[in-house]
């Protein structure tokens, strides 16, 4: 039988091996980008990926590996390297580099999920990153509207509870273009200072919307532990952290268990375990996203409110272009000026705003609108989760 710690010797040296091999796959990937940009190929070629894992299953087979778990490690790396060519390819249509430093402003503390979106979104870049962590989504379209931060990261919407509205209202005045935007899962997790078993688990610490959402699995696994309310998960994290018991822990992020070097002992225990949230990218710097990547218009507009029909007549423009509304909802005008209920719709329109037909739109609706605002145009990330 071979010793344990020589066989964990072995993990790390083959795992370093892989990490190796990523780099330089990734950089394969940055050439192939390049490509892709001067010939105007789209990123995603699902022929050939599915020709790929049709082949990676059948060597794994040979080899006595679970096709099914190649697949799944593959399907990572696919998804991860389009991701990568995605930017590198946005970056160099704006002239700009990921080898550089920046910074981005985010709701809430270290930890939040906020903040772990602003991380997602700026772990390709290649140099410092400052975080600063604001107490309102006015504060952070500040700090970007004064170009004290490159970025500030804004929760729009969530799957299970619909828009946040106090984003949609600080959105309709600033001066700030949306240039991104990333989808994470509300991951809710058990984080503990050490490995324990459930059972042992006395004290639960979190904020009362996650214990909210954790309700059926508290009952069913945990119906005894005492619940401590925190005003936020990342203040439960850091009391867990500093106290360095085994039987409290805390409910939050699993992404973010690292920020506070604590260890996830379940995973996955919202009573929705398909819960997103949808954030936007905001800056003073608009962005020009290439025709060969799958392209998302967002547009404030009010219509003409005593004209029968005026927001159908809008709605029709659209259609006779033949191009796809993904979100339409509305909020009061902020600071409307005689018309206490005027509202301002937002709408995300699946097309490039530098394309034909978008251009046509703008100009078609001029007619049937009060206000007609371009709130960005970006990459589309749906199909990416």
């Amino acid at each position: 039988m071979r010793d344990l710690l020589a066989c964990r010797d072995d993990i790390d040296r083959i795992d370093n091996q892989i990490i190796k091999l990523l780099e330089e796959r990734m950089d394969v990937a940055n050439d192939i980008a390049e490509y892709k940009l001067v010939h105007n190929q789209s990123i995603v070629d699902a022929t050939r990926e599915h020709a790929k894992l049709v082949k990676l299953r059948a060597q794994a087979k040979d080899l006595g590996l679970p096709p099914s778990y190649v697949s799944d490690v593959f399907k990572t790396i696919i998804k991860n390297t389009c991701a990568q060519e995605q930017h590198y390819i946005v970056a160099k249509a704006n002239q700009s580099s990921v080898v550089r430093d920046t910074s981005v402003a985010y709701l809430g503390n270290t930890g939040s999920y906020s903040h772990v979106a602003s991380s997602k979104y700026l772990e390709g870049f290649k140099g410092n990153i400052r975080f600063e962590g604001c107490q309102t989504f006015a504060q952070i379209v500040g700090l970007v509207e004064s170009g004290k931060c490159e970025y500030g990261i804004l929760p729009v919407e969530n799957s299970s509870s619909g828009s946040i509205n106090e984003v949609l209202d600080v959105i309709q005045t600033t001066k700030a273009s949306i240039v991104g935007e990333l989808f994470v899962p509300i991951d809710h997790a058990i984080l503990g200072c050490k490995h324990i078993d459930l059972k042992e688990i006395t004290d639960i610490y979190s904020h009362p919307q996650p214990v909210a959402q954790c309700s059926k699995w508290l009952k069913d696994v945990l119906p005894n532990a005492t619940i401590h309310y925190t005003k936020a998960t990342s203040e439960a994290m850091q009391l867990i952290k500093e106290k360095q018991d085994p039987k409290h822990v805390a409910i939050g992020s699993h992404m973010a268990a690292s920020f506070y070097d604590l260890t996830p002992l379940a995973d996955n225990i919202a009573n929705n375990i398909h819960n997103f949230t949808r954030f936007i990218v905001i800056s003073m710097n608009s962005i020009i996203v290439p025709e060969n990547i799958a392209a998302e218009t967002s547009l404030a507009f009010s219509v003409k409110k005593y004209q029968p029909g005026s927001l159908l007549n809008v709605l029709q423009e659209i259609s006779k272009h033949n191009l796809n509304v993904t979100k339409l909802i509305s909020r009061p005008k902020i600071n409307a000026n005689e018309d206490t209920w005027e509202e301002i719709f937002f709408a995300d329109i699946e097309a490039n705003a530098s394309s034909s037909a978008m251009q046509d739109i703008l100009e078609d609706l001029k007619p049937c609108t009060n206000l007609l605002k371009i709130l960005g145009c970006y990459p589309n990330s749906e199909h990416q989760n």
